[in-house]
């Protein structure tokens, strides 16, 4: 499997559109779908940054590559850790579970902050590497020598995942279900640019949103 900024292009041009029309259709039918419907859109500006990442590598821009990375990495390492609780909070109903959601949302803000912030803001915070026609983010961390890399892709992982598991909606718990395979089949297949690759299959399986959000107003009318 080939990725490249035609790859990141295609998909970001396809999600973008199905994520404004989405995002449209659950703020007029259903409000507590919009930190879900948001996915496509978000996903998909996302892929389209990963593309300038690859042109500006492509051209040999340093300044294209570290502004666009820098972008990625605020979809990949900030925004995605603090809005999946959120949105999640803002779809659930139970009380209990809506406690727990908004705890899941204040600790995946902080990590996100901790694990984003000394990649954005400090010089060499960043590098990128092209590796088996993938994109690696080589990010500097604070938790650097104190915590294993792959104990906090397993705590990333958990915390976007735990989100969804805990939804009492069973869409989004189908949801989780994708999102656990894709974690798996990406851990397994594309290690070395596990953020990346993971992004881009993620990406892909947003478009099940659209579907969720017709299945829940086919049952839930007015």
């Amino acid at each position: 499997m080939c990725f490249s900024a035609p790859a990141s292009f295609a998909l970001g041009g396809v999600l973008v559109p199905l994520g404004i029309y989405t995002l449209v259709k659950a703020r007029r039918d259903a409000p507590e779908w919009t930190g879900f419907a948001a996915f496509p859109l978000a996903f998909g500006l996302q892929q389209l940054v990963e593309g300038l990442v690859w042109v500006g590598l492509n051209r040999e821009d340093p300044a294209m590559v570290s502004a666009a990375s820098r972008g990625f990495l605020f979809f990949s390492h900030f925004f995605w850790l603090a809005w999946v609780p959120f949105a999640a909070r803002m779809l659930e109903r139970e009380p209990d579970r809506k406690r727990i959601l908004t705890w899941l949302s204040a600790l995946g803000f902080a990590y996100g902050l901790s694990i984003f912030l000394p990649a954005f803001l400090l010089q060499g915070g960043l590098r990128i590497e092209v590796i088996h026609h993938s994109l690696e983010y080589h990010t500097y961390l604070i938790y650097e020598g104190i915590i294993p890399r792959s104990a906090l892709r397993v705590f990333y992982a958990l915390l976007i995942l735990s989100a969804l598991f805990v939804s009492s909606e069973r869409l989004i718990r189908g949801f989780a279900i994708l999102i656990l395979v894709s974690v798996l089949f990406t851990y397994a297949f594309f290690a070395y640019a596990f953020i990346s690759v993971w992004c881009f299959f993620a990406a892909g399986l947003s478009a099940y949103l659209l579907w969720a959000l017709a299945r829940y107003q086919q049952r839930t009318p007015g």
